[in-house]
């Protein structure tokens, strides 16, 4: 009976503990959820009211002003090829796009539009607006990093035309920053035009003058081989010499028939046939002198010979250098002629615009942004302590 009486308080006991802990169970939750709403309100709530306040009542109206624009480039037809002047007008190409599109972006342009309208003042007009205005004095990177926020640029890749988007404090300044940025292209554009035309002219000058070193080297190489062989044309000499050497064969055979009908009625001792065979003796010595000049000899190599193999390599030599020299003249005429008609330029599609009313910063879109990267902070803040919490 003791024992039973012993075993019922411990039971009570047991009852009681398990109260208390099921009420700090309680506080607990109450404060976890407490924190929960606290977290909500400084993670969430706060942000997403400081940026609503901020974006309604201190962040500035920004307009914007939109142009597009592109390369083309132009060939005027030769007004003797037909009864009127026409012209080709071509797209742009790929590369003069982006080449325009990166001298958007670029430093230098930012520095060539800021000398002509002052891009410090122009954008730190609302110096209350510490996250949209520019500082004044921000350094030329951070300049440029503001530059390529406040001036987006696209480029259509089928058509090559580039879309333009400025945007300012005021919409004048706007459409000045727009204008000056189309009148800075255009001279680049040009530059890049008259550039090439330069390059294309320079490069088939120099060829012409290769060319033309060329052939006059061949030629002087020519004259000096005349002086030398004291001959104009050895090609021409072995066929005069061949001529005569024919003549002479001629003679030497109406000799040889003359001796044999000489000798046919009278002895060998006849002063005819000695006279006869004077003479035939003489035309085979000349012959054979003719023979030995254009090479003919068994005995070493010809001077002749000599002549017309060298003679015949520097008119190969020299009928190269004349076509190439023709090709090169053709060719810088060409270039000439192509420089003259042809022409790369900026045509401006849509001219920049003046806005009415402000479309930027665009308050709604940030204010919900803001609201979404809170959120997902606060539940992912969550989600790592309830992990932490279990493992513990």
């Amino acid at each position: 009976m003791e024992a039973i009486v012993q075993v019922v308080p411990k039971i009570q006991g047991g009852q009681s503990v398990t109260h208390e802990i099921s009420e700090t169970d309680k506080d607990r939750a109450r404060l976890r959820h407490r924190l929960m709403r606290l977290g909500l309100a400084v993670v969430v709530v706060l942000p997403t009211v400081v940026a609503a306040l901020y974006l309604w009542l201190i962040a500035a109206d920004q307009y914007h002003s939109d142009s597009a624009f592109s390369v083309r480039s132009e060939d005027y037809s030769n007004p003797l090829e037909a009864l009127s002047v026409f012209t080709q007008v071509g797209s742009s190409s790929g590369s003069d796009s982006q080449i325009l599109y990166d001298f958007i972006r670029s430093q230098p342009l930012m520095q060539q539009v800021d000398a002509d309208l002052d891009l410090r003042a122009l954008f730190g007009k609302q110096p209350s607006d510490l996250v949209f205005s520019l500082e004044r004095d921000a350094s030329r990177e951070d300049m440029l990093d503001y530059w390529q926020r406040m001036v987006k640029v696209a480029v259509d890749p089928l058509t090559g035309v580039l879309s333009l988007q400025v945007r300012a404090f005021a919409p004048e300044d706007a459409e000045a920053i727009a204008q000056s940025i189309l009148a800075q292209s255009g001279r680049m554009v040009d530059d890049l035009s008259r550039i090439a035309r330069q390059d294309a002219i320079r490069f088939a000058l120099e060829d012409l003058e290769e060319a033309e070193v060329r052939l006059r080297d061949v030629r002087r190489k020519v004259r000096v081989f005349r002086l030398e062989n004291d001959i104009i044309d050895p090609t021409e000499a072995a066929q005069s010499q061949m001529g005569v050497i024919a003549a002479l064969e001629g003679e030497l055979a109406s000799a040889l028939v003359e001796r044999e009908t000489i000798t046919s009625f009278a002895g060998e001792e006849d002063q005819r046939v000695k006279r006869v065979d004077r003479r035939i003796e003489a035309v085979r010595s000349q012959i054979d002198q003719e023979r030995r000049r254009i090479g003919r000899p068994t005995s070493g190599p010809s001077s002749l010979v000599d002549a017309i193999g060298s003679y015949e390599e520097l008119l190969v030599d020299l009928e190269f250098a004349q076509r190439a020299y023709t090709a090169a003249l053709a060719a810088s005429e060409q270039a000439r002629a192509e420089a003259r008609r042809t022409n790369r330029y900026l045509a401006v599609h849509i001219p920049p615009t003046l806005a009415e009313d402000s479309l930027y910063p665009q308050r709604g879109l940030l204010i919900l942004l803001v609201l979404i990267c809170s959120l997902a902070v606060y539940f992912t803040g969550l989600l790592i302590y309830y992990n932490v919490r279990d493992r513990g």
